[in-house]
């Protein structure tokens, strides 16, 4: 046997949708701002693997 969903269901439903609105907004204006923090992240990941293989390289040695 099924209730109908009560009032507070509906609103804990109309809050997620409002949740997932903001964080998905936030996220479209964090990848577009300025500057570009998608590049930023990949420049530091290039660095970060550079010194590691350079750090291998001296293991070697």
């Amino acid at each position: 046997m099924r209730h109908p969903p009560t009032a507070s269901r509906r609103t804990q439903r109309g809050a997620a949708l409002i949740e997932y609105t903001i964080v998905t907004v936030l996220g479209i204006i964090v990848l577009v701002a300025e500057p570009n923090i998608i590049l930023e992240l990949v420049q530091a990941l290039r660095n970060a693997y550079s010194s590691f293989v350079y750090a291998l390289s001296l293991g070697w040695v």
